[in-house]
């Protein structure tokens, strides 16, 4: 996929994690999202800034939990800080984010 097909993309799955309990997080390199999308079903989704590549896994419940507990615990640490999509406001800064990386 091209970098505005996968920024399109990850502004998509973006929207579908807002409107569910979800985690959406941003550092300076990557947005990670992750939300449940039916009964023991969830999606993990990852948008690089640098290469606008996108990767996007669904999987169980089980295996959502590692994975996030693996993000939070390896991943984040790496950051001197990072972002917790809560409110519109900073949801509006990644979409910028997003789309900027497409260019």
């Amino acid at each position: 996929m091209s970098k505005e097909e996968n920024a399109n993309k990850a502004l998509e799955i973006l929207e579908d994690a807002w409107k569910v309990k979800s985690a959406i997080l941003m550092t300076d390199d990557y947005l990670y999202m992750m939300y449940q999308v039916g009964e023991g079903k969830w999606k993990e989704a990852s948008f690089i800034f640098d290469d606008a590549s996108l990767e996007v896994r669904d999987m169980d419940s089980e295996k959502a939990l590692m994975l996030l507990i693996e993000e939070i615990t390896t991943g984040l640490p790496g950051y001197d800080s990072y972002t917790t999509v809560l409110d519109n406001d900073t949801r509006e800064t990644v979409k910028e984010k997003v789309q900027a990386a497409a260019k």
